[in-house]
């Protein structure tokens, strides 16, 4: 290696005149030894530098060998060694370059850090990146503005911990990134973005055993262990921690094995193994106590304790959980997975002590807290994902309801998590002119390539780079200042009391495996068992193909038949699991559980003639959308559409008609269509602008990245990412193919087109949950907004354009109902 041969060089050279340069040799060779055989070889080298250094008398040499102790004890996890060599600097600080002195600084404060010392941490940091702007050294520059982005991390800042990472990230540094990259996916992590934290590690751990950093092998799958846990695969969990005690071993890092055995400890809890053992080694734990108050400083000693309580909780111990927990209770702030592990356990506490009134206040107190963490982002992919965290506190609360099965409970607590984020008021702001930017390239990138044939490996390279730069733009989007709330969920009282006469509301939802129904009615709130889960994903899942399959087809293709009995079948299988919950009734409202996204509620025999409305949850239809003023005085219509249908300037001409005719269209003014295909900017100005939006496109779906669903416009794609927050659009259609899918995240929070539309305000939106037709579409959708403009109920109006035309069954209505006002004018 080169530096062996420098070092045996310079300890050949005549007179000792290579000394000094040995010794500075030796300090940075520590840090490969430790890298490639471990603690011990690297801290002996160092002390034999050290040495040298005391003998020639070099005190700043001396700080350097202490600073770089620093390193390599941080490096295994032992961070208050780590704080404490580097205090055996102390004054020669003043005898260091001003480049020693930043990495002083940064090694001190992510000291702190790690030790959960916020104030000292930050002190140190800004005191590094002073140094370093002062001096112009862009690798610490880098360092120091990551670790301020880890320091919002730790203070359970999300948006803003992802803001500081992209900004350092975004510097002109030659700097290795794999420890950043690593720091970002936990924080990915940390906002419930699972799937992107993973995809990044996945990646980074191939690089890290392709350079036999080991150590970083065992960090990378630690991590990928906590993303296993987070999805409930605890079997890959036990497998990943298999692979980083085992790479941590063969670098002498014991700290670090032990954190890797506080997350084996999760695992056993998760899946019942020896508790007894997990109690008696989280509680064997050897504790650092700088401040002589017995409580736990570190986030992994934290979670140690956590993980205790709850074993010891699973085995019967209320006493000592409890006695456990409290002994720890206050010492820092936690993560928002932190609290809310916590808040589960103390609430399972009082449950089984038959404290029936104080578990319910743990319950909603996390309720609570995930609310106010998503309303710090903007980013509606973070509101969604953050859910995921209390996940296990949900299905704690449910199943404890459905323990008693009193169905006015069982609708409170289901309404409590269902859809958290669409209870937040959208804060106004202005657009980011990044994600503005990011998201132009996307579209120009997506506008360039053809609708027909397979994309090539450097093409769909290239759009995975772009919606990766929109995405992340859109995670760290944040609302500043604020620190709100909101407003709980409705509960029974308020929910009957929201139930006209002639509606029948149905709550769907998922517990133990089992898919259950809530219908609220005139006689009252009922609760019935359905089906297992598997057996409801499987029969939506049979019916969105044979839709799928039905509508690509010609009408004269030979297969036509066999498809149109296929989807028959299908939809009396759904039906057949449904009908019993319909009431009587002219109008139905749907809450839809994860198993039946996307399902046609206006193509099911026994919903025929009856006016349907899918909701996120009952909350929301009944209260409609969050921070809604009052309705504005006259009425704007705004219909637009895309280019390659060949009905769609008729479509929208004939609609624009329908309004300007419309009793609650009367004032100045009238519909002028142009001929040409709108744009983006057109589309975005009219949700900004328009109080009805009409949009005729082609349309596409993304299952796996729903805030990537688009309508297709002139100059190329509009995502969601880029709608207006929040829209001034009341009533939206979506004259597009698919778009009224969405995508249920654990934790019940949708996303998809439509849905991101509700969740900025819109009152309502109608779309397609399948391929429609361009003929369907048209006639269907002009039908629908003569109904509407007549002055008819938007449920009411689809209902009776269904009855007249079944194929135009695939559309759906979400949100809450809604109905034009006097006066309006149409633009």
């Amino acid at each position: 290696m080169a530096l062996d041969e420098a070092l045996a060089l310079l300890d050949a050279a005549p007179d000792g005149a290579g000394a000094l340069l040995a010794v500075r040799v030796r300090i940075t060779r520590a840090w490969t030894t430790m890298e490639l055989e471990g603690l011990d070889p690297a801290l002996g080298l160092l002390r034999s530098a050290r040495g040298e250094a005391v003998a020639a008398g070099d005190r700043a040499l001396l700080a350097l060998t202490h600073i770089q102790e620093s390193n390599i004890l941080a490096r295994v996890g032992d961070w208050q060694g780590a704080l404490a060599a580097l205090g055996q600097v102390g004054a020669d600080e003043t005898l260091l370059a001003p480049a020693q002195r930043c990495a002083l600084h940064i090694n001190r404060g992510l000291a702190h850090l790690t030790l959960g010392q916020t104030g000292p941490a930050r002190e140190a940091l800004e005191t590094a990146l002073g140094l370093a702007t002062e001096h112009g050294f862009a690798e610490q520059e880098f360092k120091a503005r990551h670790n301020l982005g880890c320091l919002a991390f730790a203070e359970d800042d999300l948006p803003r911990a992802l803001l500081l990472m992209r900004a350092a990230d975004a510097l002109d540094a030659e700097v290795s990134r794999d420890r950043a990259r690593l720091d970002y996916a936990e924080v990915l992590l940390a906002a419930g973005l699972v799937d992107q934290a993973r995809e990044a590690l996945e990646d980074a751990l191939a690089t890290a055993h392709a350079d036999g950093h080991r150590l970083e092998v065992g960090d990378i799958a630690l991590r990928l262990a906590r993303c296993d846990i987070l999805v409930e695969d605890l079997a890959g969990a036990r497998e990943h921690l298999r692979s980083a005690t085992a790479a941590y071993r063969t670098r002498q890092a014991a700290e670090l094995v032990a954190g890797a055995e506080i997350v084996r400890a999760a695992v056993d809890i998760g899946e019942g193994r020896d508790l007894p053992g997990v109690v008696v080694g989280l509680g064997s734990r050897p504790a650092r106590d700088p401040e002589g108050d017995g409580r736990p400083r570190t986030s992994s000693e934290r979670e140690a304790v956590r993980l205790e309580a709850e074993a010891r909780l699973l085995l019967g111990d209320l006493t000592g959980a409890r006695r456990r927990l409290d002994a720890a209770d206050g010492s820092r702030t936690d993560s928002l997975a932190g609290q809310l592990h916590e808040l589960l356990v103390r609430a399972r506490m009082d449950h089984l002590a038959g404290r029936p009134a104080e578990s319910a206040r743990w319950v909603e107190e996390g309720n609570r807290l995930l609310a106010a963490h998503q309303f710090r982002s903007s980013s509606l992919d973070v509101r969604a994902a953050l859910a995921l965290h209390a996940r296990r506190l949900a299905a704690f609360d449910v199943e404890r309801a459905m323990a008693v099965r009193d169905p006015d409970d069982v609708l409170t607590t289901v309404e409590r998590w269902r859809a958290v984020s669409h209870r937040i008021d959208p804060v106004a702001a202005p657009p980011d002119p990044e994600l503005v930017e990011a998201t132009r390239e996307l579209r120009l990138a997506r506008h360039g390539l053809a609708d027909d044939g397979p994309l090539s490996a450097a093409q769909l390279a290239r759009l995975e780079e772009l919606e990766q730069a929109v995405s992340e733009r859109e995670w760290a989007l944040v609302v500043a200042g604020s620190r709100g709330a909101a407003p709980a969920a409705a509960d029974a009282t308020e929910l009957r009391a929201g139930c006209p006469p002639g509606t029948t509301v149905v709550e769907l939802f998922e517990s133990a495996g089992q898919l259950h129904a809530l219908t609220v009615s005139s006689a009252g709130v009922r609760l019935r068992d359905l089906a297992a889960v598997p057996e409801a994903v499987a029969l939506a899942g049979r019916l969105r193909r044979d839709l799928r399959a039905r509508a690509l087809l010609g009408p004269r293709s030979p297969m036509r038949a066999a498809l149109e009995r296929a989807t028959g079948s299908s939809l009396a299988a759904v039906d057949a699991l449904l009908s019993p919950v319909w009431a009587d009734g002219e109008r139905v409202v749907v809450a839809p559980s994860r198993s039946l996204t996307g399902v046609p509620w206006r193509l099911l025999p026994s919903l025929a003639g009856r006016a349907v409305t899918a909701t996120p949850s009952v909350t929301r239809w009944v209260r409609g959308p969050a921070g809604r003023g009052p309705a504005a005085s006259r009425l704007t219509v705004r219909a637009l559409r895309g280019p390659g249908l060949d009905h769609a300037a008729e479509e929208v001409e004939a609609v624009a008609g329908a309004w300007a005719r419309s009793p609650a269209a009367v004032g100045p003014g009238g519909a002028t269509i142009g001929s040409d295909a709108a744009t983006s900017t057109d589309v975005l100005e009219a949700l900004a602008e328009a109080h009805v939006v009409h949009l005729a496109a082609h349309g596409r779906h993304e299952g796996q990245s729903p805030l990537f669903s688009a309508v297709t416009m002139a100059d190329g794609p509009v995502y969601a990412h880029e709608f207006p927050r929040p829209v001034a659009a009341e009533h939206v259609v979506l004259s597009a193919c698919d778009v009224g899918q969405f995508s249920s995240r654990p934790g019940d929070e949708p996303l998809g087109l439509a849905i991101a539309l509700l969740s900025l305000k819109a009152t309502s939106v109608l779309a397609a949950v399948a391929p429609v037709a361009d003929d369907v579409a048209r006639e269907a959708m002009v039908a629908y907004h003569r109904r509407v403009a007549a002055g008819a109920d938007t449920a009411d109006a689809l209902a009776q354009v269904v009855a007249e035309a079944p194929e135009a069954g695939v559309f759906c209505l979400y949100g809450s109902d809604w109905r034009a006002r006097t006066p309006s004018a149409v633009r």
